[in-house]
């Protein structure tokens, strides 16, 4: 096979690839397009609603936060909670009609100490925060019941679908333990679909951001919404211009042939 042929071959068997890519893809349980908003920055969006709340105490045996809520802006207690993925890369019927994909996430250190530019410790944090996303068969979450150790032991009773470690946040302006907006950067450790969203494609050259907006009215719970995004593997941007350069390296060697 002369030097034309191979090029021309490996941008076709590219360009195969990308066209693969446009399928949706199905992994523990959850279905997505993983070249939904190719156009944007990102082509991975989800929208979250939660509950959360500041404790002293991390998890429990289950993996769930342990709910012994302290008054919000403690200091010393750590910011976290549950919640649930809504949709999925703009489907809602991402699982099947009785499951589930949940979220739980903690270990960020209250300090209220603005030294690095946030009220939390962001060097500790970095060491103990996690926010973990779990596919459950049974969809047996509540949010709008959500009132005890049960409805956190339930955000936590399925498989680890994905698994993420704290790099940092930024808080919006105005910004207190009681009320406000919160940008939180993450990185993939582990879960079943580790593989797909360990891209170091977001600020700070982290996987996934997570845009939260909470307010806790007073009380000792927060309820809140955000959305999550990042990129799933094959990033089909990059692929395109490598596909594409490919075959101008091939037409290059046809006409020097």
């Amino acid at each position: 096979m002369n030097k034309f042929s191979k090029i021309l071959t490996a941008g076709a068997l590219v360009l195969s690839s990308i066209s693969a890519s446009a399928s949706e893809i199905t992994v523990g349980g959850v279905t997505w397009d993983p070249d939904y908003q190719t156009l944007l920055a990102t082509d991975f969006i989800g929208a979250v609603e939660f509950a959360q709340w500041f404790s002293t105490a991390g998890l429990n045996s289950s993996g769930a936060p342990i709910i012994t809520p302290a008054f919000p802006g403690t200091v010393g207690s750590m910011l976290q909670g549950v919640g649930e993925i809504t949709r999925f890369n703009g489907k809602t019927d991402f699982v099947c009609t009785t499951c589930e994909l949940t979220v739980t996430f903690g270990g960020m250190l209250f300090d209220n100490d603005l030294t690095d530019g946030s009220v939390y410790d962001l060097a500790a944090s970095a060491s103990t925060g996690f926010l973990n996303i779990y596919f459950d068969n049974t969809a047996n979450f509540d949010l709008g019941g959500f009132a005890s150790q049960v409805d956190s032991d339930a955000a936590a009773d399925g498989s680890l679908f994905l698994s993420l470690g704290f790099d940092t946040l930024q808080q919006g302006p105005g910004y207190t333990a009681q009320v406000g907006h919160l940008d939180s950067f993450w990185s993939v450790s582990g879960g079943a679909a580790a593989e797909y969203f360990d891209t170091d494609s977001q600020l700070f050259g982290s996987d996934l951001g997570f845009a939260a907006t909470v307010d806790f009215q007073n009380n000792l719970y927060g309820i809140g919404g955000g959305v999550a995004s990042g990129n799933s593997i094959p990033e089909p941007t990059s692929l395109a211009i490598f596909g594409l350069g490919l075959l101008g390296l091939a037409g290059a060697a046809h006409r020097k042939a």
